[in-house]
């Protein structure tokens, strides 16, 4: 905690810094997931979080995982397949990150079979140096997004093609053969069109890794040997024209598993793996209507999921492969306008559709057999409105409502209010209460296989009552402190019953409570940016605190430009107090120390990143839900990222 701690007397001693003097990142951040219109940090409903272009820059994140793990409040686990985002203390294992909204631009990214955010690591298909800011707004977002907006929505927001470079070659490596190349380009096309195209490729050997409860000789003594690599490519497409904008998103990612999900499978060498894709095309359109603003969006989504393990068979072996496949379309209606004396307002409508959901699970060897095919295809319409008050100079409030209706989940109605208070131009006070949902997946609802797993078509979607008060303050120009309390009641939690005869089923069964407070100070002047938070939270459920939830979350992270802005090295620590597994295992507490160095000289078009995640290679384990309780968690690794651009 010594650095930590250190990391605060750094944001404590900005304060000091001269306010005349030019700081490091200056953009004022902005969020538009909050309200559906742009607003600062200050106005808006909700506490929210800003990670900067500049701050994915000089803190090298590679991955959205990377640059979630900094932000207070939240842990992120990996079970070698998965990377898992916890808000509040609330990341079960196994649970497919299904209790927060993740959206590109506005676009939500949860797929309709597992009901999945489940994009943090490589196979989110957008690479970060294309993102222009990363909104994270606390608390729930039913009222305006519906179904999974309980903790917390991240919005993405990329960049525009008229700020990026006509050509960018980005090219990366690192421990346990890593290696990634990346091509964009940006291009004017005439009468008022700009295009933005990106592609990459990447490639991993991976690393060995050490299962514990694998340790025999039939399972290699627990090591899982060239079973952890990873390969894939990410494309993107941004096409702005006029108040016209298409955005295409194409990724794919394979991942090899060191451990499977079922107790029953082999530890084997020959390949199980997992492969995720996720796609869209998205067409919008913003247009004046009268005094208000009308927008329109129409998009074609697409999941697909395949995996691979192999089984026990008398003196044989099964190769069985699980499929899923996902296909629908999607409109989005909205209409903003003024409100003379009182706000904004702003209504609409999303009707969605499926064109398919299919889970099929077959055995591919020794010989081809059938073992389950459902197809659940939904269809579903929402209706939200949001009025804003400016109740006087010092206090606004914020009411939504939103009514859904699904064909296969029924209906659900979600109120959300905010209330804020601008005590004076340094302190704001904001009050938000939810009651948000998350509907029932199609694999919890509507997965038989006839024997080991059982379907319940009676199923209720989640609810939750949901409180958060943050204080906000300006210490100076330079530093803010902020404070964040929360309660959180969920109501009719879903999870797995195991019956005697050893077969299970999803059921509504537990309430959980979340309760916590957050403390964060922020500082950008003129040599260093810093920020130092700690998370004090008790998630528990009828048998206590919740697996894979620790008490205390803190991090701090600073860096300082050199060299007259030419080199700036940055750090990043992370402490994660002890967690418990399914079997009540208490693991150990988490340190992590991160370490980057970046080399932009202004003269050349090319830039030079190296970097060191987990410094002291400190040895852990996360929980999972796989064949076995926990795995180890990632040691020692290294990059260098080498960046070359023209025209820009």
């Amino acid at each position: 905690m010594r650095a930590f701690i250190y990391v605060l007397s750094i944001a404590a001693a900005a304060a000091q810094t001269p306010p005349g003097e030019k700081a490091l990142f200056e953009d004022l951040p902005v969020v538009e997931a909050a309200a559906l219109h742009t607003q600062t940090l200050q106005e808006a409903p909700a506490n929210v979080t800003i990670i900067s272009a500049a701050e994915i820059r000089n803190y090298g994140y590679r991955t959205l995982g990377e640059a979630l793990a900094s932000v207070r409040g939240f842990d992120v686990s990996y079970d070698h397949i998965y990377h898992y985002v916890g808000v509040h203390g609330f990341s079960l294992p196994g649970d497919f990150n299904t209790r927060f909204l993740v959206m590109i631009n506005g676009h939500p990214m949860t797929e309709n079979v597992f009901g999945s955010n489940n994009f943090f690591g490589q196979d989110f298909g957008l690479d970060m140096d294309l993102i222009q800011r990363i909104e994270v707004v606390r608390g729930p977002s039913s009222a305006l997004y519906g179904s999974n907006g309980i903790f917390a929505t991240i919005n993405i927001v990329t960049k525009s093609p008229v700020d990026q470079p006509k050509l960018r070659v980005i090219t990366e490596n690192g421990s346990f053969g890593e290696k990634k190349a990346t091509v964009s380009t940006s291009a004017y096309l005439g009468h008022g069109a700009n295009l933005l195209l990106e592609a990459s490729v990447f490639n991993t050997d991976g690393e060995t890794v050490y299962v514990p409860d694998l340790d025999t000789p039939a399972n290699n003594y627990g090591l899982a040997q060239n079973t952890d690599g990873e390969r894939g490519y990410h494309t993107f497409l941004s096409l702005v024209w006029r108040n016209w904008n298409l955005t295409a998103y194409f990724n794919s990612r394979e991942k090899q598993a060191p451990a499977a999900w079922d107790p029953t499978a082999v530890f084997d060498q020959r390949g199980p793996s997992v492969r995720d894709q996720r796609n869209f095309i998205s067409l919008s359109r913003t247009d004046s209507l009268g005094a208000g603003k009308l927008h329109t969006e129409l998009s074609y989504d697409q999941y697909r999921y395949h995996d691979r393990f192999y089984y026990p068979a008398d003196e044989d072996v099964q190769d069985i492969r699980n499929v899923a496949l996902n296909d629908w379309l999607t409109a989005r209606v909205s209409y903003s306008i003024p409100v003379r004396g009182v706000g904004g307002f702003t209504a609409g409508t999303d009707i969605s559709y499926e064109l398919r959901n299919l889970q099929d699970n077959y055995e591919a060897a020794p010989l081809y057999e059938p073992q389950l095919y459902v197809s659940a295809r939904d269809r579903g319409i929402g209706l939200f409105a949001q009025q804003e008050w400016n109740l006087s100079k010092r206090w606004t409030a914020t009411i939504g409502l939103r009514f859904d209706d699904a064909h296969n989940f029924g209906h659900f109605l979600s109120p959300r209010a905010a209330l804020v208070y601008q005590r004076t131009a340094r302190t704001v006070y904001k009050f938000v209460y939810g009651h948000p949902f998350r509907n029932p997946t199609a694999y919890e609802q509507f997965y038989s296989d006839g024997t080991g797993y059982l379907a319940n078509l009676g199923l209720r979607p989640e609810s939750a009552h949901t409180f958060e008060l943050s204080a906000e303050h300006k210490l100076n120009s330079r530093l803010t402190a902020t404070v964040n309390v929360y309660h959180y009641r969920i109501s009719d939690v879903i999870q797995t019953v195991f019956f005697p005869d050893g077969t299970q089923q999803y059921q509504n069964v537990d309430a959980i409570r979340s309760d916590g407070a957050e403390f964060e100070l922020n500082g950008k002047f003129r040599l260093w940016e810093a920020a130092a938070s700690v998370s004090l939270q008790d998630t528990k459920g009828p048998n206590g605190t919740l697996p894979n939830s620790s008490h205390v979350l803190a991090k701090g992270r600073a860096a300082a430009p050199l060299f007259r802005n030419r080199l700036v090295v940055s750090t990043n620590l992370q402490y994660m107090s002890a967690r418990t597994t399914y079997d009540d295992y208490r693991l150990r507490s988490v340190f992590l120390t991160d370490v980057t160095a970046t080399w932009d000289e202004k003269r050349y078009p090319w830039r030079v990143q190296f970097g060191v995640r987990n410094l002291f290679n400190y040895v852990y384990d996360d929980p999972t839900a796989l064949v076995v309780d926990e795995i180890r968690g990632m040691g020692r690794t290294v990059f260098l990222k080498l960046m070359w651009q023209s025209g820009g």
